[in-house]
Order: structure tokens, then C-alpha cells, then sequence
């Protein structure tokens, strides 16, 4: 995936439109790496940088750009903004996401996940693999991606997004090593 062309030619498009990072480190200190995202807290003390390895999107990454805003609509109190490009520590180019940092606050059980999921308009399918309602699908809201702030409000602050029906279920399940562990 990452060797493509694709990706080159994304690279060279973003340096020439001056939204390329060069050094990750000028956001932040490395922090954690997930599944598809390596984590920096910002200097700021109050947002992280994640710079996303698109895998869940393939070559096309059309579905990696219409989960940001759909992200931003269900959940605007951990809203995504979109900074440029760079490249991880493994060498592969990334989006790079700024998100509000959520201090205080706890992970969310599954109970609470899939009742707050439900009160904005999703329900669990495949045995809660996923939420939809109807226009998205949601995948990986798992407790360490789900918190909940001193506040009492719920936090999705790494969840993935696809639109209903575009195999977004096919795509989760052949990148997710969340996915694959729990099958194993």
C-alpha cells in the first residue's frame, strides 16, 4: 500500500503546497501508536497530533477524508483538524490530525459506549463488531478509544468511519489487528 506511487506523488503534492512536515517531532513528543496512528502531545498541553498511515483506506483515499467530517459531526467535542502531511517513524506517509487532548478522564465501558452510541441514532450489528445508522458505520469503538471526561461527556476520540454500505465492514475487518486478535 504504502509504496505505491500514490503516496510518492502525495508527498511530492504536499511539499509543493507547502502542507508537508518535515519532522514530526516540531509538533510534539512521541507518546503511543495504535493501530493506524502515531500519537504526539503537543507542546501546547492541550491537543495531541496523529499522524494517520491510512490503513484503512487502501490506495483510495477517499474514505480516509469523508470519515474527518463525519467524525466532526457525530462528535464535535473531540473534533478532528486537519493539518497536512508528513511521514512516521516507519517511514510512511501520514495525514496529520490535531485533536483536543482529553485530560481527567476514564475509558468508557462497553455499556456505556453502545448506550451513548444508541442515544445519537446508532444501533449494533454484528454482534456489536459495529454501530450504524444507516449513513455511517462506526468500527473500533472500544474502550481505549471511547473515554469519559470528568465532565460525564463521551469522548470518541479514535474511532473509524465509513459511509453504510460502501464495504466499509470488509475493509475493518481485513486491516484491524483488533479485529483479527478477538478471532484468533
Amino acid at each position: 500500500m504504502q509504496g505505491s506511487a500514490n503516496f510518492a506523488r502525495l508527498k511530492d503534492w504536499a511539499k509543493e503546497n507547502d502542507c508537508w512536515i518535515e519532522d514530526p517531532k516540531s509538533l510534539g513528543v512521541f507518546s503511543d501508536r495504535g493501530s493506524e496512528n502515531e500519537v504526539y502531545m503537543c507542546y501546547d498541553g492541550i491537543h495531541v497530533y496523529k499522524l494517520n498511515d491510512f490503513r484503512y483506506s487502501d490506495d483510495n483515499l477517499t474514505p480516509f477524508f469523508e470519515r474527518i467530517p463525519a467524525h466532526n459531526q457525530y462528535f464535535p467535542d473531540c473534533a478532528y483538524d486537519f493539518i497536512g502531511f508528513s511521514q512516521n517513524r516507519d517511514g510512511k506517509v501520514c495525514a496529520v490530525l490535531r485533536q483536543q487532548l482529553v485530560v481527567n478522564a476514564r475509558e468508557a465501558t462497553p455499556e456505556e459506549i453502545k448506550a451513548e452510541l444508541e442515544r445519537i441514532g446508532f444501533h449494533a450489528e454484528d454482534n456489536g463488531e459495529y454501530f450504524t445508522n444507516g449513513i455511517h458505520d462506526i468500527f473500533d469503538a472500544v474502550p481505549n478509544n471511547v473515554m469519559v471526561g470528568d465532565d460525564g461527556n463521551y469522548y470518541f476520540i479514535d474511532t473509524i468511519i465509513f459511509k453504510s454500505d460502501t464495504d466499509g465492514l470488509d475493509t475493518y475487518k481485513k486491516f484491524s489487528p483488533n479485529y483479527r486478535k478477538s478471532k484468533e
